[in-house]
Formats: C-alpha cells, sequence, structure tokens
C-alpha cells in the first residue's frame, strides 16, 4: 500500500483513540397527545391506541364521552371493544411502543374486564339505541361538536341476538361470531354471560360490566347511570 508496517500500525493506533461518533438512531415514538404510549395497547386492526386500564370513574355516558374529546380521545365501539378482547385472547399484543406484553400482563387486562369476582368494574361502550322511522337503529362513533354530542354513524340494527339471557350466552362465541356492529349473534348459545338486548325507548346505551355474581353486556343501559366503579376506556386514533 506504499507504507511501512510501521507506519500502517500507527495509523491503526490513531484510528482507535479517535473518538466515535455517536449513531444516531429514530426514537419510537413514546407519547401521543400528551400521554405515555407505553399505557396503552396497540391494535392493528383498527389503527387504535386502546388505554390498558378504565379511567373518569363515577361519571354517566354522556360525560364520559366529554371527559374523553376533551382529551382527544373516545370511547371504543361494540365492535372495536369485541376485537379488543381478541386481541387480548390472542396472547400477541404490542403495546402503544410496540413492545410485546408479557402474558402475565396480558392476562391481568383481559381478567379485569371479563372474570367474575369482585369488586365490580364495569365501562361504557359508544352504542345507543333509537328508533328511527319505526325501526330500530344503532348510533356510534360520537363526537363533540358544537357543545352537542353527536354520532357519526347511524345505521339500522343488523340482525343479532334480541333476547335477554340471564345467562346467558356463550362468551367465546360471541367474541368469534359477532355481528358487524359487535352485537352477539341470534344463535348464540347458551353460556353464563349475561346479555341485555337492545330495547327501543330510545333512551339505551351500550356498557360492559362484571362482578362477583356475573359478567354481561348490557345494551338497555340507562345513559345518565354512574357509579364509582363504571368508568371509560380510552381510545386514540394512530395518525
Amino acid at each position: 500500500m506504499g507504507i511501512s508496517t510501521e507506519e500502517a500500525y500507527k495509523k491503526y493506533l490513531e484510528g482507535l483513540r479517535k473518538p466515535k461518533k455517536p449513531r444516531t438512531r429514530n426514537p419510537a415514538t413514546t407519547t401521543i397527545q400528551g400521554v405515555n404510549l407505553t399505557d396503552y395497547v396497540f391494535m392493528p386492526e383498527h389503527n387504535l391506541y386502546i388505554a390498558k386500564n378504565r379511567s373518569h370513574q363515577n361519571n354517566n355516558w354522556y360525560d364520559s364521552h366529554k371527559a374523553a374529546h376533551q382529551e382527544g380521545a373516545r370511547m371504543l365501539t361494540i365492535r372495536e371493544f369485541v376485537d379488543f378482547l381478541n386481541l387480548l385472547r390472542s396472547g400477541n399484543v404490542p403495546d402503544g411502543q410496540n413492545n410485546r406484553l408479557q402474558e402475565r400482563e396480558i392476562e391481568g387486562i383481559y381478567k379485569n374486564i371479563v372474570e367474575v369476582r369482585n369488586p365490580y368494574r364495569a365501562e361504557w361502550l359508544d352504542a345507543d339505541f333509537k328508533v328511527k322511522d319505526g325501526v330500530l337503529h344503532t348510533n356510534y362513533n360520537h363526537r363533540t361538536i358544537d357543545d352537542e354530542l353527536k354520532p357519526q354513524n347511524s345505521e339500522l340494527l343488523e340482525d343479532c341476538l334480541m333476547e335477554t339471557k340471564t345467562p346467558g350466552i356463550d362468551l367465546e362465541y360471541w367474541l368469534r361470531n359477532s355481528t358487524r356492529q359487535g352485537l352477539p349473534p341470534r344463535n348464540n348459545p347458551d353460556g353464563s354471560l349475561y346479555y341485555w338486548e337492545p330495547l327501543d325507548d330510545n333512551n339505551s346505551v351500550a356498557r360492559f360490566g362484571a362482578d362477583s355474581d356475573r359478567a354481561g353486556l348490557d345494551c338497555y343501559g340507562n345513559p345518565s347511570f354512574s357509579y364509582a366503579e363504571l368508568g371509560v376506556r380510552f381510545a386514540r386514533e394512530k395518525n
């Protein structure tokens, strides 16, 4: 190479002494809208960050929407809630920074929602039921517009189980075979999950809850009801 062995060795030593430039890496996003993404699960199917825990307990359905919207979040629809439970059941769950959750944490989140035990835990879901032109509809994807809560989707309620079962329906069958709107199918087998069907009283909304006696999907909940352990699970859109 035109230089002696001694000179080559000298250059080698100089290279070792020369400080190396730190590698530049694109840091993973750690927050969205000011919240820590490690407190969220990412659901690719809906491109959503979903809170691991409920918050804003003791608010009614209207105030829960308001609280979520004020913080740049929203409530889960029934369909999204079903898919969230299925994601947890899969065991392959990334957090908001795409780090896979440990099995124990996944199980803890799932059981905190569906397990029959004390204390009472419940969460509002983004669905209300209204009669339009004599036919029952489901309204969902609510947003606060000009200080008024307005659904962005209003659809004819698709064929689903329209019978209260206490008990109950099969939880796994519901999660595997729910309607496009997230409700149990008409032929849902019997099981231990309590189910209250949508009512045509124009004052029914959805929530899911569990306590020491039962777990259940309630589609004729009173939107003005509030309870210390009834909260909302924030969902945030991934931009």
